[in-house]
């Protein structure tokens, strides 16, 4: 079985204008698609993919290291148990070494480590030294 198929030849289209070919039942497969390769659209696709989720992951990185820098007082927070506007107020911080003095005891060394929570301190102090007496001369590393 045959078909005519109207046809322009695109060089001479002016000179000749329309002709007729004729088409047999198995038609010469031509190629209509232009541009890239289907792998080479799904090779650019697949890099894109892995670029989006690298910048996604830089992204988290980043929001995860600007809260773990962060000081917590920056958002209002506390940080070591004392609210930011009373840690320069304290005299005894952990490490140092403190002196007992007459009339001194774990509740009172307790509260001028942390005077908003003393419990805290004290029940470190009390784990430190294994004991609940001072005695006046005694050297104490605060925990």
């Amino acid at each position: 079985m045959a078909a005519l198929e109207i046809w322009e030849d695109l060089t001479q289209a002016e000179i000749r204008g329309q002709h007729l070919r004729l088409v047999t039942t198995t038609p010469a497969v031509r190629q209509f698609r232009t541009g890239t390769a289907v792998t080479q659209r799904r090779a650019t696709r697949a890099r894109m993919v892995r670029r989006r989720r690298r910048s996604l992951a830089v992204v988290a990185l980043v929001a995860l290291a600007w809260t773990l820098l962060v000081p917590g007082h920056a958002f209002g927070g506390t940080t070591s148990g004392v609210p930011y506007s009373m840690e320069g107020t304290i005299g005894l911080t952990s490490g140092t070494i403190y002196v007992v003095q007459a009339g001194d005891t774990l509740a009172s060394i307790a509260q001028q480590i942390n005077p908003v929570t003393p419990k805290q301190a004290l029940a470190a102090l009390v784990h430190e030294l294994k004991s609940t007496v001072v005695i006046t001369g005694e050297h104490i590393v605060i925990p």
